[in-house]
């Protein structure tokens, strides 16, 4: 590998993690979310690795799940969290055990008239508030009813997913969940309400499944909290200098001439770029680490690389490692610098990075 673009990625911080979920929410099951490739750590190995304890698998469509179920892993429940897309997906739904997310009146329809030898579990999904998929108001009351009376469901679990629930000062989660309360009324199924924020802040409803993500991935929805100091950062990018040059003041570095030398300065060029996953949105300041100590981006990233400002590194040569993000820059750290989120991040690192794992 001569190009030193590389994700490593910490699969015992994962698990880590999961566990760390588990433990504030004792008396739920939790449903590892591993779509979009495991946020870009990779699903089928974070899935593997989490399998001796994992209580549920949740993926974004039926390809995510059938690469799960292809892998070997034929145990642990997968929930299709969006459901199926078309009517041929149900006959692949029931042939990989895979529990259907009910979201809509369509797939509502396929899933009452389809002719099937397999009772299938399906979560049925309720719209307190986040506006996208689900049922609303009398309508979920109806799908449930025709769930009930149908001869192809086995057992139904009740869901809903929350707007803010990473805006502790605002009213809407609570809204959400005394919405949620009166659409469930007096039905006794079990209930899926928590994603990652509101398994560390809104402890009341962590119910009896809950659906950690980014918090799998070492990345908290909030700010400077405790929460956020106990998981363990999974994802190191780094790659390495591959050219160092003075500048003088005055000079300017990159596409645009963004970036304006105020003194002489020490540029070095990083292989790393858009293309690899490293947002172009970062601005001049954004942090990496390198030889011990914190440097800065300097000018606009470009596809291929990246260029920073070397003044406050020890004695850089071309070949150091520069990190990115990981052990010594927080994810969440330089996002705010890209004006993004973690979750972003994590799932546009590209496959032109390399990927190794540690345990």
């Amino acid at each position: 590998m001569a190009r030193k673009c590389t994700a490593a990625i910490n699969l015992s911080a994962i698990k880590q993690n999961y566990l760390y979920a588990k433990s504030l929410s004792a008396n739920s099951y939790a449903i590892a979310v591993v779509k979009a490739n495991a946020y870009g750590h990779g699903a089928v190995k974070v899935a593997k690795y989490l399998e001796d304890c994992a209580d549920f698998f949740g993926v974004a469509c039926i390809e995510e799940a059938i690469e799960l179920r292809a892998s070997g892993l034929s145990k642990t429940p997968v929930l299709l969290m969006e459901g199926i897309f078309e009517l041929s997906e149900l006959t692949l739904a029931i042939k990989n055990n895979l529990t259907i997310t009910v979201c809509s009146p369509l797939q509502l329809e396929w899933i009452l008239n389809a002719t099937i030898n397999k009772k299938i579990d399906v979560f049925i999904k309720y719209d307190s508030g986040m506006g996208r998929l689900g049922f609303q108001d009398a309508q979920f009351k109806e799908a449930i009813s025709s769930l009930e009376k149908s001869n192809n469901i086995n057992k139904i679990t009740l869901m809903t997913h929350f707007s803010s629930a990473d805006n502790l000062e605002s009213k809407t989660t609570s809204e959400q969940v005394i919405d949620f309360e009166n659409a469930v009324g007096s039905h006794n199924y079990s209930l899926s309400l928590a994603n990652s924020a509101a398994i560390l802040a809104w402890e009341s409803t962590h119910k009896d499944y809950t659906r950690p993500g980014i918090m799998l991935y070492g990345s908290s929805p909030f700010k400077d909290t405790l929460q956020q100091k106990k998981l363990a950062p999974v994802m190191t990018l780094s790659s390495s200098l591959i050219s160092i040059k003075n500048f003088k003041a005055g000079q300017s570095i990159g596409y645009g001439e963004r970036f304006i030398c105020k003194k002489d300065t020490l540029i070095g060029v990083v292989a790393i770029g858009y293309a690899d996953g490293y947002p172009r949105s970062a601005a001049d300041g954004a942090p990496v680490f390198i030889n011990g100590l914190r440097c800065s981006v300097a000018g606009r990233v470009s596809m291929d690389m990246m260029t920073i400002d070397l003044s406050n590194a020890l004695n850089p040569q071309v070949g150091d490692r520069v990190e990115l993000f990981g052990e010594n820059i927080p994810v969440d750290e330089l996002a705010e610098w890209c004006n993004t989120i973690s979750y972003e991040i994590f799932s546009k690192i590209t496959n032109r990075v390399y990927k190794t794992y540690v345990q």
